[in-house]
């Protein structure tokens, strides 16, 4: 007995002895379920939403279904649509999205605004001012009588909201919550830039940290982020000094990574309103398995100042050239 506990006792100083593995953006914890599950639901949502999908060069290879459409969800394991489920459709799927916001962020989905222009269907030549009410009035306010001309005004109205709310970080939301990470591991809003501050201000419960997709290895989980606008922040050092400011708010966007093929050189994501659907892309990486530099715009020769119809003189938009510049690597 007394032999044992001493073996215990060197077993407790050879542990303490021993370094600690210090997690890092070059040297991340090994993928776990989280990341099976966060790329698991991406993928599954753009199968059944019957996405877009963007060829590696930035052209877009394959149009599918659009937000406000009424085309019905697909069966994900088949591709089929499954016309006889007549509520599984693409702009109620989207509605789901802003849902599953509100369950972490009350009042998002409802704070929505739909834009209106008075006089504009009477006189197509209104001169008016846009102007905008959201959900939660037009949704208080709808008292017609008939049940069926009620509902046919709410879902009018939801979506005209699905078209004028950019809902990207709204399917984000819906990925992170179908698996099923709580407020604490995840900054839910309608915007990227915040849940994107959060990793830069690393809480210990947060289950992303921020990287520089220019130096780290993305993995299915990860989601990989471009900053736009009229002022974009164009590499990682820029997000570094602009969530420290006061009012941060940057005009951003996320994809989930969804695959990496390091053999190949390259990596699958899917996001939510790239081109107005759930799209999935994919982007080369380099040799040493970084994103490739050829998506960086400034890296790129520039693009027709002047619109060209398909044709071989003609240069095609390149819908992966961003400035992308924060990977938010799951721990």
């Amino acid at each position: 007995m007394f032999l044992r506990f001493v073996l215990l006792g060197l077993h407790a100083l050879l542990w303490q002895a021993l370094p600690t593995f210090a997690e890092s953006c070059d040297n991340p914890a090994p993928s776990g379920v989280t990341h099976s599950a966060i790329a698991a639901a991406a993928s599954r949502e753009h199968r059944e939403f019957g996405g877009h999908v963007i060829h590696q060069d930035g052209t877009l290879w394959k149009f599918g279904t659009v937000e406000s459409a009424s085309d019905s969800l697909r069966n994900p394991d088949t591709g089929n649509e499954e016309e006889d489920r007549f509520g599984r459709v693409a702009w109620r799927r989207v509605w789901s999205y802003w849902q599953a916001l509100e369950r972490h962020a009350a009042g998002e989905a409802l704070s929505r605004k739909v834009l209106y222009l008075p006089g504009l269907l009477e006189n197509a030549d209104s001169v008016g001012r846009l102007r905008e009410i959201d959900m939660r009035t037009l949704l208080s306010e709808n008292q017609v009588n008939d049940p069926a001309i009620r509902a046919a005004l709410a879902q009018a109205a939801v979506r005209a909201a699905i078209n004028d709310a950019a809902w990207s970080a709204a399917f984000i939301a819906y990925v992170m919550d179908a698996a099923q990470l709580s407020n604490q591991q995840f900054r839910y809003s309608a915007a990227h830039a915040f849940y994107i501050q959060r990793a830069f201000q690393a809480p210990p419960d947060y289950a992303f940290r921020a990287c520089d997709p220019r130096t780290t290895t993305p993995r299915p989980g990860d989601l990989l982020c471009y900053s736009r606008g009229t002022s974009p922040l164009k590499n990682f050092d820029d997000w570094k000094d602009a969530v420290n400011d006061a009012g941060f708010a940057v005009a951003s966007h996320c994809d989930v990574v969804i695959e990496v093929d390091l053999a190949a050189n390259k990596m699958d994501t899917v996001g939510g309103n790239v081109l107005q659907s759930v799209t999935r892309r994919t982007l080369k990486l380099d040799a040493a398995n970084r994103l490739s530099r050829t998506h960086h715009p400034d890296a790129s020769p520039a693009p027709p100042s002047q619109p060209c119809a398909i044709g071989k003189a003609c240069t095609r938009e390149n819908f992966n050239l961003q400035y992308w510049s924060v990977l938010l690597q799951l721990k």
